[in-house]
């Protein structure tokens, strides 16, 4: 497998670093070239094209304009690879043209203005360690109707020459800046502002994996979507510090590392696998000291409670820290440039393995994970706190694989057999949840010095539950056999 030919690289910049950025002597370049690009994008009132994952813009230009239409194919950690279609249009109205991609979905009189986007783009070209590089530095706004945003963002764009010094130029503008990846186009933050969905906390989208890909394939979709999962909770989370927002960035970084572990004999000859695994690893456990408060917080009254949300204070502001730090931040551009041209991908310690179907792979993993979930789960009643704890661990495996091969299984009769065992597994989750919270619990109660509720209360029918539970799982017959 060679290294993509195309990388576009999108980093989000706060406004007033901009500046800075554009003076940085890392961006010298030539062929700068400064535009301010509005952009009206066009959808029916339902926003169907967006449905579709169209979008349709007309760009404006001096003698007329320039009519885009893209079709998102994937995105991953702020890579972006789309299917184009561009031709000029006179005055600013879009074009649905017979033969057209969007002809079957839509009418000219069907189409509105969705929202605006007015950029000032400043862009040169920068030559870093043998490659060509363009950088667009852009800074505006996109309106929709009455609500407004600020738009801030920063793309490399590889032009000519190897990958690799694309990646090392954004690490070196991320210690003169905070940067952060970027997961969404500006269609898709103008479509979130247009239907008042910006700023809300996001779950874990659909994996959709190619049927025709490989291994390498797979893997690199479904961690693409846990980053994207992640970063799009991130800002909500250090903006508001909301619990949910926590929780489900906690819950991307955990589903990326249970991917990690799935497909650990595809990575182990990879020299930065275990390096990510580690900052993944420090990154889930700052998240993690704030989500097992929360967890327990509303369990508590009194003085007791307020203890403990003093503590929270204390460690959302820790876990703030992280996000912030350098070291968080270059995890995520690290991560980009492995999952687009790390030697797992490209030169495969296994390349049997890393050339397999998907789909095989697929049911092995899940055939192997619930083995060792059955294996694991034997005399669920009789076993300790640690070895219950273990049993836990394997069943979000599970889980989360069921969740990243869903898409591979398709037709009335596969989904609805994913949903019995889905369904069922989540059942043994509830309560293997429970028993651990409660073993949680008490070991932050005490750390914190206040008082709870009994742990021991209520244990042994949480157990019967959660034994009858693993029983009725592996009654259910797999939805990959």
């Amino acid at each position: 497998m060679d290294a993509p030919s195309e990388i576009e690289l999108k980093l989000e910049v706060a406004p007033r670093d901009l500046t800075r950025l554009r003076g940085s002597p890392l961006l010298e370049g030539t062929g700068q070239k400064i535009d301010r690009l509005v952009s009206h994008y066009f959808d029916t009132p339902d926003h169907k094209l967006h449905r579709a994952g169209y979008t349709l813009r007309v760009r404006e230009k001096r003698d007329g304009g320039i009519q885009t239409v893209k079709q998102e194919a994937g995105h991953a950690a702020g890579l972006f690879v789309r299917a184009e279609w561009e031709r000029p249009v006179k005055g600013h109205k879009p074009v649905v043209e017979p033969d057209g991609p969007i002809a079957d979905m839509v009418t000219p009189r069907e189409l509105r203005v969705a929202f605006v986007t007015d950029v000032d783009r400043d862009a040169r070209n920068v030559a870093a360690a043998g490659a060509r590089i363009e950088v667009a530095l852009d800074k505006g706004r996109i309106r929709a109707d009455r609500r407004k945003r600020d738009l801030c963002e920063l793309e490399l764009e590889l032009k000519g020459g190897a990958p690799e010094p694309l990646f090392a130029l954004a690490r070196e503008l991320n210690a003169i800046v905070p940067l952060r990846i970027g997961v969404r186009s500006k269609a898709e933050r103008g479509y979130a502002l247009a239907e008042g969905k910006e700023a809300r906390v996001a779950k874990a989208e659909p994996v959709l994996l190619d049927p025709e890909g490989d291994a390498r394939d797979g893997f690199a979709a479904i961690a693409a979507a846990c980053v994207r999962h992640f970063r799009l909770n991130e800002p909500v989370l250090l903006a508001s510090g909301q619990p949910e927002a926590l929780h489900q960035s906690r819950v991307a970084l955990r589903r990326l590392r249970s991917a990690f572990s799935s497909f650990e004999p595809l990575l182990a000859g990879d020299p930065h696998h275990i390096p990510l695994s580690a900052d993944l690893r420090w990154l889930a456990g700052e998240l993690g000291k704030v989500r097992d408060l929360d967890v327990l917080i509303p369990r508590i009254e009194g003085q007791g409670r307020s203890k403990l949300v003093a503590a929270r204070a204390l460690a959302l502001g820790e876990a703030r820290t992280a996000l912030n730090s350098l070291r968080a931040r270059a995890l995520m551009i690290d991560l980009a440039e492995w999952l687009a041209i790390g030697a797992w991908r490209l030169r495969p310690a296994e390349p049997l393995l890393a050339n397999e179907p998907i789909e095989t792979i697929a049911a092995d993993l899940l055939a192997y994970h619930r083995r060792r979930l059955r294996k694991r789960g034997r005399h669920l009643g009789k076993l300790d706190d640690h070895h219950r704890h273990k049993v836990r661990i394997e069943a979000k495996k599970l889980r989360y694989a069921s969740e990243f091969f869903a898409s591979l299984w398709k037709g009335r009769k596969a989904r609805a057999r994913h949903a019995d065992f889905v369904g069922a597994l989540e059942k043994l989750q509830d309560h293997l949840g429970a028993l651990n919270d409660r073993v949680a619990a008490a070991d932050l109660l005490h750390r914190h010095g206040v008082d709870g509720p009994d742990p021991g209360k209520g244990r042994k029918k949480l157990l019967r539950k959660a034994e009858k539970a693993f029983d009725r799982l592996m009654e259910v017959k797999p939805f990959w056999g």
